[in-house]
């Protein structure tokens, strides 16, 4: 019996140093030869995985510019019903004013503006001139500086907003004069500059004919393209563009 379990064991072992010597003879020749291999085809397919990533890379980047632009225009669309509502908040204190103008002028001086003058204005238009003189600097402001699309705006409120300047022209002037400013931008005048830069670009920018019915209410004297051109220096420092207007 030990005999048999001794022959047995001793048969297994010669089996497996066979079954290692025929690994050792198939394997003695298998050599991986990387010269001949043929790198045409791995060129090819990272060729591929380029331009796949590249295509995934620019609709990426295509898809960031849209969100941008969504964004900005969001953001311009909130900007301009905010100045839409404010503008609508004014149109009781304009009318005030307005016709406040029409009946009798903010002051009586014969030709320059003296800070010693006759007010002509009662306290409640006084009061209106204030509030419609602040929002619409804060407005002129934002348009001018593209915060607001001055496009858009002066498409809708542009003739509103040059009435109401040649309304508180005169109040403006005796406003800067009481805080001892010149009279003129061009002379260093601060105090409501934006609301008159803005007020000329509309000046500029509406059609002629009517920015002339605008002057033609307040008794002011037409203008003529010539007479445009005289702030065409103003607005280039302004950074205006020639924007079409669908009036």
């Amino acid at each position: 019996m030990i005999e048999t379990s001794f022959k047995t064991k001793y048969y297994t072992d010669i089996e497996a140093i066979q079954l290692i010597h025929l690994g050792m003879f198939m394997f003695s020749d298998f050599n991986i030869q990387l010269t001949t291999f043929d790198w045409n085809g791995v060129s090819g397919i990272t060729n591929i995985l380029m331009v796949v990533l590249t295509g995934l890379l620019l609709y990426g980047l295509k898809q960031g510019s849209n969100n941008i632009k969504e964004s900005a225009l969001s953001r311009d669309a909130d900007i301009l019903r905010w100045a839409m509502s404010e503008m609508d908040k004014l149109k009781p204190d304009i009318r005030l004013i307005t016709d406040a103008h029409k009946k009798h002028n903010y002051c009586n001086c014969p030709n320059a503006h003296q800070k010693i003058h006759e007010c002509n204005w009662d306290i409640e238009e006084l009061a209106a001139a204030q509030r419609v003189s602040i929002t619409m600097q804060r407005i002129g402001y934002m348009a001018l500086h593209n915060l607001i699309s001055r496009n858009h705006f002066t498409n809708l409120w542009g003739p509103m907003y040059l009435s109401t300047w040649y309304a508180l022209e005169a109040w403006v002037k005796h406003k800067r004069l009481d805080l001892d400013e010149p009279l003129s931008i061009k002379e260093g005048a601060y105090s409501r500059m934006y609301l008159e830069q803005f007020a000329i670009y509309c000046e500029e920018m509406l059609p002629l004919e009517l920015v002339n019915n605008e002057r033609e209410r307040f008794n002011l004297p037409m203008l003529t393209q010539n007479d445009r051109k005289s702030y065409q220096k103003l607005v280039d420092k302004l950074g205006a563009r020639k924007e079409k207007l669908d009036i």
